[in-house]
Formats: C-alpha cells, structure tokens, sequence
C-alpha cells in the first residue's frame, strides 16, 4: 500500500475529519492549502482516491458524494504493517518506535497490549 501523495492525504484527511461523505466543492473548501488547487484538480484526485478504493462514492443529485471507506487508524495501521514487513529485526524496529513515544503513549501501548494478550482487543479501526 503506497503512501498518499501530498494532495491525496489533503483531501483524505479533509473528509476523514468531515467523518461524512462530502462534495468535492465542500473537499476543496477544507483543504488548507496555498494557493489553492483548482476544482478540476481536486475532482480529478478525488475520483483517484475513489478507483483505488480509498473514497466511496455516491450519487446526490447531479453531483457526488465521497466518502472514506477505512478509517485514518486503518490507514496507519497498514502502513506500520507494511514496514514492519520489510525490517530484519521487527522487534527492534518496534522499540525504536516505542523510545521515542510520549510517557504516556507508551503506558497506553502497554494498556492495549496487555488488553490484546488477554484476549480483550477492542478490535477498533480494523474495517476494510
């Protein structure tokens, strides 16, 4: 799974954070951005997102409306898979990760991990 390019996690995370289906014109009033791509553009990257099967896509009126089919956790989790994929030592990669967490992230880590080990996953962010 590639990382989104730059307008592509633009537009990703303007409509994971509307967490509903959005217009393009409505994607293209979120994003931040300067200056600020074109309608076209924006309609045209949207509809990338939709054939690679980030974006649904459903029909409003003469226009539509895209909406995220992952969460922005799944997105996360899949590319920490993927890299976990190719480290020789993903014990090692992982506490790399761990040591430069917050004290408090890393006690929440341990929450959850000790949660997983007792067969009490919450299972959150595992659609797709």
């Amino acid at each position: 799974m590639p990382q989104f390019g730059e307008l592509e996690a633009a537009i990703m995370d303007a409509v994971w954070a509307a967490g509903k289906p959005l217009r393009v014109r409505e994607v293209l009033e979120r994003l931040d951005r300067d200056p600020e791509p074109a309608y076209n553009t924006v309609h045209t990257v949207t509809e990338i997102l939709y054939r690679k099967g980030w974006l649904s896509k459903e029909k409003e009126g003469r226009a539509f409306r895209y909406g995220a089919t992952a969460s922005r956790e799944k997105y996360v989790a899949d590319l920490m898979g993927e890299v976990l994929a190719v480290a020789d030592d993903r014990a090692a990669a992982v506490m790399n990760l761990v040591e430069g967490m917050e004290p408090g992230e890393a006690e929440e880590l341990r929450r959850l991990l000790g949660a997983v080990r007792d067969g009490g996953s919450r299972g959150e962010g595992r659609e797709r």
